[in-house]
């Protein structure tokens, strides 16, 4: 018996961190606002506004270029507990239409409203319903993706944005002609690797991809190959998973180009520490192994880790693990596309270190504090001891 058809959400928020900025500062709304690090600092672009975007500032930019692109714009440090916060009761919301919700990200969700048509009306009507609940009940806009399975949703929640509505099509050969047209890039998968190759092929569009055929693309690419194919013809048999235990946290950034700046790593991973401890703690959770990832310019991704001792959502607990991870491949790496650190194993161990326990729980007061000025007043109000220098007190 063929398998009923599903319905499913993909609902994204518009330009999250900077609505909120905006949300949450009157007098920043219709300008130009750009989260993320300093003006004249290293750093990069976390978010930007829709006005802002008319200049060209798209998140991972750095922040240098953005600043040459709006000067007059509003640079504002991140405020991630204020982030995290929202994103709990925007996807309250979301549990409300259907308990079957599965986050993907702070800002996004899949939503499986199978089944709800007698509560909330056909789908086009309940994604007007939600978008209205979250404009008036949270002052943010999002926009959704409606289509009978996760990657055609989340496909479509991107196509028109701000607070847009994107119904596919449900029957599979319209599928494959929607899907057609567009360029390959938009299929789960493509990275500029991947993109690359196919456009030295001739494989641009989908539909390139939907006439080579599961044979050859699997000849190509492998096992990868034949996963493409089946997203060409808009093939995805996933559930949406709710309910999952949050399993790790993790932060990633690709710089603009290759980076040989050693100085950059470590800056960048006390960047990305600090954005994890503070989502930990934001969360309740700490992690008892330190996870530090890396890409190399060949788009090899690599995974280093380590166990702690007893669990941490620390800052300088983070950091220092992975800067040691970091510095043992250090030799070896000539430069790096990207950078990451994260925490898995959540809750841990219990600590036996009598000593260490007391260390760490002055400094997990320190750390709070600070999450409650930067919340208040922005990153920039706040650093660790060094952190100019990307430096950080060791463990005596």
């Amino acid at each position: 018996m063929t398998p009923p058809v599903k319905t499913i959400f993909h609902a994204d928020m518009d330009a999250f961190y900077a609505s909120i900025e905006q949300r949450d500062n009157p007098s920043y709304r219709g300008k130009p606002v750009i989260v993320g690090a300093r003006p004249g600092s290293r750093g990069v672009v976390s978010a930007a506004s829709y006005e802002a975007r008319r200049f060209g500032i798209r998140s991972a930019i750095p922040i240098a270029e953005a600043y040459r692109r709006c000067p007059e714009g509003v640079y504002v440090r991140p405020r991630m507990q204020a982030y995290v916060r929202e994103s709990r009761a925007v996807m309250a919301v979301f549990r409300s239409f259907s308990p079957l919700v599965e986050p993907l990200s702070v800002d996004e969700a899949f939503i499986d409203m199978t089944g709800t048509e007698r509560l909330w009306g056909a789908p086009p009507r309940a994604a007007e319903v939600m978008q209205r609940r979250i404009r008036e009940e949270r002052h943010l806009t999002v926009s959704i993706g409606v289509a009978p399975n996760m990657f055609l949703a989340k496909l479509a929640s991107d196509l028109h944005k701000p607070e847009g509505i994107t119904l596919t099509p449900f029957d599979p050969e319209k599928v494959r002609e929607w899907l057609a047209p567009m360029p390959v890039a938009r299929l789960w998968g493509v990275g500029p690797k991947t993109q690359e190759a196919l456009l030295r092929r001739g494989m641009r569009t989908i539909r390139d991809l939907q006439e080579a055929g599961a044979g050859k693309l699997e000849a190509l690419f492998g096992e990868h190959g034949r996963h493409l194919a089946g997203l060409a013809e808009g093939i995805d048999s996933r559930d949406v998973a709710p309910g999952e235990d949050i399993k790790s946290i993790s932060r990633e950034h690709t710089f603009p180009a290759d980076s040989a700046d050693r100085a950059q790593w470590r800056e960048m991973l006390l960047t990305l520490s600090r954005d994890v401890a503070s989502r930990a703690r934001a969360q309740g959770v700490k992690g008892s192994t330190v996870v530090l990832t890396y890409r190399t310019p060949d788009f090899k991704r690599h995974s280093r880790r380590t166990t702690l001792a007893a669990p941490t959502d620390l800052t300088r607990r983070i950091f220092e693990e992975a800067a040691a991870l970091l510095h043992k491949q250090d030799s070896s790496l000539k430069a790096l596309r990207l950078i990451g650190v994260g925490i898995t194993n959540l809750g841990g161990t219990v600590q036996t270190d009598l000593f260490a326990a007391a260390h760490d729980d002055a400094w997990e007061a320190s750390e709070t504090a600070m999450d409650s000025i930067a919340e208040r007043y922005g990153d920039s109000a706040i650093f660790l001891g060094g952190e100019g220098s990307s430096r950080m007190p060791r463990r005596k």
